[in-house]
Formats: structure tokens, sequence, C-alpha cells
């Protein structure tokens, strides 16, 4: 009997433990399987040619909302090619709607095993595993030699303590660990390995606030020094004092975080059944962003129930002032078998990613616009390019959410769309700004924050001064080392001189550092 794993990644740099997790534990059953890894964004022949010429007896499938529809249009062309293969799927967004032989529903290391050997039902509900640590850890020398130049998920847990009405996670009763010494073991084999980026999958990894300032604390002592990133999803309200001051000494670009707020509205949060505390998580997350030294990602999630356009709003102000290096907003999906899919009478798409098109509280022409906010933050704010242009924009709105709506409203006039070259971004902000001195010397200043030589469009070039010219004669710099001229710069008098270290990005901001100099000045 031949079985084939097919996972279907969102990108290459992506990977896929659902797989190894359930190879590594047939294969301790005396189950041998083959492991085959693409993504979404491969041509669909290709990927269906390699599953007709492995000719498998059975193909196991793992269904998420990135990779749903490339694999509704797979199992049909399976289908009418290998006639007698046997489908598994499951997943998340497997569904009885589906075509397939059989469905696992929940966890599928040993419903699947069991299925294998015994048979079973066409839908099966999978009981929670109780004992992690009996899973065989899947991050072998062989995997973790071929994710090198990927990002790595890592699962310490599974399930969520939280019951968010418009989550998967909602449906799962408590967490459950893998051990301390687990997690220790994996994090070292991987680390040594050379993989660059952990991002952990844990729902809340800071649901158990002790345990996650034991890992804290672990990774502080042992990787410090590493090249290496790790990534968590938090709740940032959830914080301890313990947690704080570990994270507060981490050296630069060691961690992560990504706190979902999603809102602030008091009526929503109610409506959801979210648990959260507004002012705990406002303080954690203000020191942490002051710290200087943890790159912070915040989520926010346009469409809940109870939230207008003029409260998202307010939360969308309310967060930005906290100036995270990355604010991510995001649209509410309507995901089969939550409490939120079957009570909310709104509408949305019927295809992944089920993204809402309107509802009682915002309308189609609401969320179109916050779609084009989006595009703005995306491209200028969250880009990290643009950090002396926005600010001083910003004097101009009476909130950031302003800004941006007027900066969508002047991007969809101009055309800008996702497919916009980097150098659009810089004319179109040039045009926005109404072409000042001022707005065209900022963009210039932040231009060469983010790039390694002066080559900046022409229309951001700027003629030197003889003064500076004669400055620039008698400088020795280095390869590495740009001084460049300004009258319109923050800390800087007219004729200012800045001077760029182009040797190393700032692991946080990924920002080339800088200081203002006198003329003369090394």
């Amino acid at each position: 009997m031949s079985i084939l794993y097919l996972g279907i990644s969102s990108k290459y740099i992506h990977t896929m433990p659902a797989g190894w997790f359930i190879a590594e534990f047939l294969k301790r059953k005396g189950i041998e399987i083959k492991e085959v890894y693409r993504n979404v964004n491969e041509d669909f022949d290709s990927v269906l040619n390699g599953v007709i010429k492995a000719n498998p007896d059975i193909l196991l499938l793992s269904v998420y909302i990135f990779n749903v529809e490339f694999i509704k249009k797979l199992i049909p062309e399976i289908r009418k090619r290998l006639k007698n293969c046997k489908i598994i799927i499951g997943g998340p967004e497997a569904h009885s709607d589906m075509d397939f032989d059989h469905m696992i529903v929940g966890e599928g290391e040993e419903a699947l095993y069991e299925l294998l050997v015994k048979g079973g039902e066409r839908i099966i509900y999978a009981a929670p595993i109780k004992d992690l640590d009996a899973l065989p850890s899947p991050y072998t020398p062989q995997r973790l030699e071929q994710c090198k130049n990927k990002l790595l998920y890592y699962e310490a847990s599974r399930g969520c303590p939280f019951h968010c009405s418009y989550c998967m996670a909602s449906l799962s009763r408590g967490v459950r660990y893998f051990s301390l010494d687990r997690v220790k073991s994996d994090l070292k084999a991987i680390v040594s390995s050379g993989i660059k980026i952990i991002k952990f999958t844990d729902r809340t990894f800071n649901a158990n606030a002790e345990r996650a300032a034991l890992i804290f604390d672990f990774i502080y002592e042992n990787f410090k020094d590493a090249e290496v990133c790790f990534h968590f999803e938090v709740a940032g309200d959830l914080f301890d004092d313990r947690a704080l001051k570990t994270l507060e000494k981490m050296p630069k670009g060691l961690i992560q975080i990504e706190a979902g707020v999603q809102t602030l509205n008091p009526n929503t949060l109610k409506s959801i059944d979210r648990v959260f505390d507004k002012d705990k998580f406002m303080s954690a997350i203000k020191k942490i962003i002051s710290w200087g030294n943890i790159h912070t990602h915040l989520d926010l999630i346009a469409g809940l129930p109870q939230d207008s356009l003029e409260t998202f709003s307010r939360s969308f102000n309310e967060v930005y002032e906290l100036k995270p290096h990355n604010l991510q907003l995001g649209f509410l999906k309507f995901l089969k078998g939550t409490r939120l899919y079957n009570t909310y009478k709104a509408s949305f798409q019927k295809t992944a990613p089920y993204e809402i098109i309107d509802s009682p509280h915002m309308s189609g022409e609401d969320l179109a616009l916050l779609k084009r906010v989006e595009f703005a933050l995306q491209r200028v704010y969250n880009s990290g390019r643009f950090p002396h242009t926005l600010e001083y924009l910003s004097a101009f709105y009476p909130s950031p959410f302003e800004l941006y709506k007027a900066m969508s409203d002047f991007f969809a006039c101009k055309n800008i769309t996702k497919g916009a070259y980097e150098e659009q971004i810089y004319q179109s902000l040039l045009e926005f700004g109404g072409f000042s001195p001022k707005i065209k010397e900022l963009l210039r200043f932040d231009y060469l924050l983010t790039h390694k030589i002066n080559s900046a469009p022409k229309f951001l070039r700027k003629d030197y001064s003889k003064e500076f010219k004669r400055f620039l004669n008698a400088t020795k710099a280095s390869a590495h080392i740009l001084y460049a001229e300004f009258d319109h710069i923050p800390n800087a008098e007219k004729g200012g001189t800045a001077l760029f270290d182009y040797s190393r990005l700032e692991p946080v901001t990924k920002r080339y550092r800088y200081e203002i100099i006198k003329q003369g000045a090394e």
C-alpha cells in the first residue's frame, strides 16, 4: 500500500508541520508514507502530474483557508486519472461538501493510524491527543536541512483558552502542552541546524504566563548570541512581570511578537465573546515598543458585529498611536463551524477566504473604503520605509485614520494598485504632500534609510552645495558610509549633514543606522 501526503503551502518559504507530525507518527507505528510539499503559487498541472506519477493508493491532504480552492480544483482531476486512489482529507477547512473517501475532523495522527489499520466511517471525529509528548518530534535532521531557507513553524501547544465566536480555535476545549523538556530539546536542534526564523504556531503562546516566561528565559540563556528570530502570537494583556523583564533584555531582533487587538469597541468585544483587558494590553505593549528591541505586530479586524466605520476608526487611531512596527488591517472571515458563521446575518464571499462583503453595521461602501485604507497602510506604514514622511504628513490631519483615508483616496485617483512599483509610491507621496521642498527631502531621507546606495529616483535627487562638495572631497569615508546634505530633516539645521552607516541593517526596524553630524566630523 503506497501512501502519499501532499502538503500545499501558501508560499515556498512556508513549512507544513502537519504532514511532518503525521509522517513521524505513522513511521513509529510501522507505516511509511511519502511526503511531497508544493505551494499554491506553483503551476497546477505540475502539481497534478506529480501526484499522477506517484500513483498512490492513498492520498492525504491537509486543507486550510489558503489552499482549499487549490485542493477543490485538484481532487476532481485526480479522480479522473487515478480511479482507485482513496482520498483522505483533514485540517480546519476540510468540510463534508468536498469530494473525499474519508475525512478526519480534529487531530489526525492517532485517528489516521486507526483508519489505515482498521478502516472507519466516511467522517471520523478524532478526540484530542492528551499526551502530546507521545507524538514523536518531527523536527528531524533531514527535514531541518531541507528547511534552512524557509520559515519554520513550531508547535509548542495545541488548543486555545478563549472562545471568540469568529475563530476556529474557539471550537477547542482548553490548551494542551508539549513538555518544557520536549520544547527545549526541539529548539536546540532547530537552532543548531541553522534555521533563521522560527514561528510558534500556538494560538496564544502566553496563555500560561509562567510557562511562557520559562521559555523566554530559555531562549535568552541559550540563543541570545545566535543568528535566529523567534516569532510568537500572544495575548498582550496576559504578560506577567517576569516575562516582561526577560523580554526587555532580549537582544534586538531575537524576538518578534504578534498581538491580536481586533477591536477596542466594548460592544463588539461582548458580542464576539472576546476576553480582553484593554488597560493591561496597552500598558504591556507600550512598554515592549518603547524598549526598541522587539518587532511588534498588532492586528485589527474590520467587519465584526456592532462595529461601525466610526467605532472601527477609533480603534484604528488608538492602536496606530502605539506605533507598532506593523499594523495589520484584516477583514472578518466567515469560517464554517464557528458560532459567528451561523449567527451573524451578513454577506460574505462564498469562496476562500470567505471575507465579509457587507453587514448590518458596516456597508459594502464602508468595507470598500477600508480595503483602500488597508492598501495604503500596507504599502506605506507597514513597509517601514517612510517614518519621517508619515510623521510630517500626520500633522495635517485630525487623526491617523483620516490621513490614511485621504492617502487611499489619492492612490485610487492616481490608479496606484497592488502592482505599483516602489518608485510610484514615492512619486505619489511626493504629489500627495504637495511637492513641497520639505516633503521631498523627507522622502529622500527615508529612502536613504532603507537603500544601500544613493540611487534615489531622479525626482528625489539633490544638487549639493559647493561647501558640501568640498566637505565630501576632504572626507575619506569607508565603503559602507554615505554622507548626504539636507535642508529639511529632523534634528538638523539648514544645510545639515547626515551620515548613513550601511554596514548592517537595524534588526527590528530593518533600516540602516544614521546620525546627524557637523560637516568635518567623522
